[in-house]
């Protein structure tokens, strides 16, 4: 099992080459054509802060502004989806 900071070390080595990848994944993945986004930097607080992997203000081709929250973890986390929601019943 690794240690929370070889953990962050490998997120902050990913964070930085991802950028690079992020419009391919969009559109290979999500199937969005992007005509312009521009890279969020956001702190999301509530009880405990949350620094997401990447924030991105997206428009597509037709128009359509919305904001995309991309997270990559090294291990599979049941809870991820709960801790991304951020509601009531996250644990």
């Amino acid at each position: 099992m690794s240690n929370k900071t070889e953990d962050n070390q490998y997120d902050k080595i990913f964070k930085e080459n991802l950028e690079s990848v992020t419009l391919a994944l969009i559109e290979k993945v999500l199937q969005i054509q992007v005509a312009f986004y521009e890279k969020i930097n956001a702190d999301l607080q509530r009880t405990v802060e949350r620094k997401p992997d990447q924030l991105l203000k997206i428009t597509n081709k037709e128009g359509k502004i919305f904001l995309l929250q991309l997270e990559f973890q090294l291990v599979n986390e049941k809870d991820m989806v709960y801790r991304r929601l951020e509601s009531p019943a996250s644990p």
